[in-house]
């Protein structure tokens, strides 16, 4: 026997009411589940930066935007739940659209994390099973929240899909609106953090351009007087001293500076040390030293561990006589010649390049960077396959203090006086070309 119907089953028009609290339910745990899954993935993130600590400096989300972004859903949730909770069917027709625009961009969420938890994973998440557990839970939610929705919503259809596109449309434009601004302030981060970068910078690229500019007047007046040598103070320079560059109080900031001559048993200076050291010790800046070799070097290291000795300036790099090397190897290479070409061209030297492209004069024998000249010369008779390339700095004392040669048996001579290098010069230490640490060098005691 069939049981009477219920009169409260159905409104003044004869349509079947839909009951609420099951809606109610799927929305009370959706949201339970959305605040689970932020929650372990705040954790999870917590966790990888603090076992892989970056940039300090990082973009960090301000509050108030973070406050904004969980906003977002949470104010049409709550208007949702609220005109469900009305007595009248108008209201909460509206209030079932709401909830079909909310929970279709929620379901496209849910659905994006859930693949990214498969697919876009770079490292271990310790909550996987927790965010996969607190999705799987707000996708089932979800579902059941559309189907009781729509259900809601057959009484005025109008009504319904007016509040669902307009949820959608408020959605879109609020989250837009959102990445816009958190794009912009993660641009002024950067350029805050690129002109902070700049100020801490500043004092060691004074204090290489201090040193390198007397380095260069000091070696360049003892190759004038080689005789007499360095001087042995800078506090009473000597009569003939022609430096523009002295060491006036406090002429680096943040840096202290220093003249430390290399006296032979004779007495007479042969050698200098110049020594910058930071007043106190700051990540990045670092104490530097050149000596009458003209190679600036630094202890990048210092006040951290033990001491890690490289060139400051690579000239060797900078030079590019490397890169013109390479190149005209590789066009002999490629054309199966057995000679070296008589002059150099654009081909010849190609157009790969670390920093400059060189520009090619007097005919194929000279070629031109910003701060230095080469010469190419070529093997007029006997293995016609060799050359040999020089390549001077022009810029002495301020741009560069090393000059170059490459001879026949590729081995690199370099010399810190202001003239070209010849094979008679010195090997080029491997560290003037790379980030290498390099050998032998001894530090002064300031």
């Amino acid at each position: 026997m069939l049981e009477p119907l219920n009169p409260d089953s159905w409104d003044s028009e004869g349509n079947l009411v839909v009951p609420l609290h099951g809606i109610r339910i799927a929305l009370g745990v959706s949201l339970l589940a959305a605040g689970a899954f932020f929650w372990f993935a705040y954790l999870g993130d917590k966790r990888w930066h603090e076992q892989h600590p970056g940039d300090s400096g990082a973009f960090v989300t301000p509050l108030w935007l973070s406050m904004l972004w969980i906003a977002l859903p949470l104010v049409p949730f709550i208007i949702s739940a609220l005109l469900l909770s009305t007595r009248s069917e108008q209201s909460k027709v509206a209030g079932a659209g709401i909830a079909a625009g909310l929970f279709t961009a929620g379901f496209l969420f849910a659905a994006a994390a859930l693949g990214g938890m498969f697919f876009l994973s770079f490292s271990p998440d310790p909550y996987v099973l927790q965010d996969l557990t607190a999705v799987v839970v707000f996708l089932g939610c979800t579902v059941w929240i559309l189907i009781s929705a729509f259900r809601i919503g057959k009484s005025s259809w109008g009504v319904f899909f007016m509040t669902l596109v307009a949820t959608l449309i408020c959605l879109t434009l609020g989250s837009h609106a959102w990445e816009a601004t958190r794009y912009n302030l993660d641009r002024q981060h950067e350029l805050q953090k690129g002109q902070a970068a700049i100020e801490l910078f500043d004092p060691v690229e004074q204090a290489q351009h201090a040193l390198a500019s007397l380095a260069g007047c000091l070696i360049l007046n003892q190759s004038q007087h080689p005789q007499s040598g360095y001087p042995s103070s800078l506090a009473s320079p000597p009569p003939d001293w022609s430096c523009e560059t002295k060491f006036a109080e406090k002429l680096v900031r943040e840096y202290t500076l220093s003249y430390l001559p290399v006296t032979e048993a004779s007495g007479r200076v042969a050698d200098f040390h110049l020594l910058a050291m930071p007043v106190k010790v700051i990540r990045g800046h670092f104490p530097l030293m050149v000596d009458g070799r003209g190679i600036l070097f630094s202890d990048a290291m210092w006040g951290y561990s033990k001491p890690y000795i490289k060139a400051a300036t690579t000239d060797g790099r900078f030079s590019e006589i490397r890169e013109v090397e390479r190149n005209i190897d590789n066009y002999m290479k490629q054309y199966a010649l057995a000679d070296a070409p008589q002059a150099l061209s654009s081909e010849v030297i190609g157009k790969t390049y670390s920093f400059q492209v060189p520009s090619i004069q007097e005919d194929g024998q000279r070629l031109e960077i910003k701060n230095y000249a080469f010469h190419y010369l070529v093997s007029k008779t006997g293995n016609r396959s060799r050359f040999a390339l020089s390549v001077q700095c022009q810029s002495y004392g301020k741009d560069c203090l090393r000059s170059y040669f490459l001879d026949r048996n590729r081995t690199l001579h370099a010399t810190g006086q202001p003239r070209e290098a010849t094979a008679d010069d010195p090997i080029a230490l491997d560290c003037e070309e790379s980030d290498l640490p390099c050998k032998d060098v001894v530090w002064p005691a300031s």
